[in-house]
């Protein structure tokens, strides 16, 4: 096996080349094979904008209790 950016020989199947620092092969699972699986179907997650220093407060707040 051969890293695909600079096709140095990868014998150990390294996942970061040890010659260029960047992935060596191509991903065996696409974004599009992710969200077809049935992990990818959860609507249930819910996603917030919050401040670091109210992240901050509500981590110390669950820390404390």
């Amino acid at each position: 096996m051969k890293c695909i950016h600079c096709n140095e020989p990868n014998p150990e199947r390294w996942f970061i080349c040890r010659n260029c620092g960047k992935q060596a092969s191509k991903p065996k699972f696409t974004t599009n094979m992710y969200m077809m699986s049935e992990i990818g179907k959860r609507t249930d997650i819910e996603f917030t904008n919050t401040s670091i220093d109210d992240d901050i407060k509500h981590m110390n707040r669950r820390q404390h209790a």
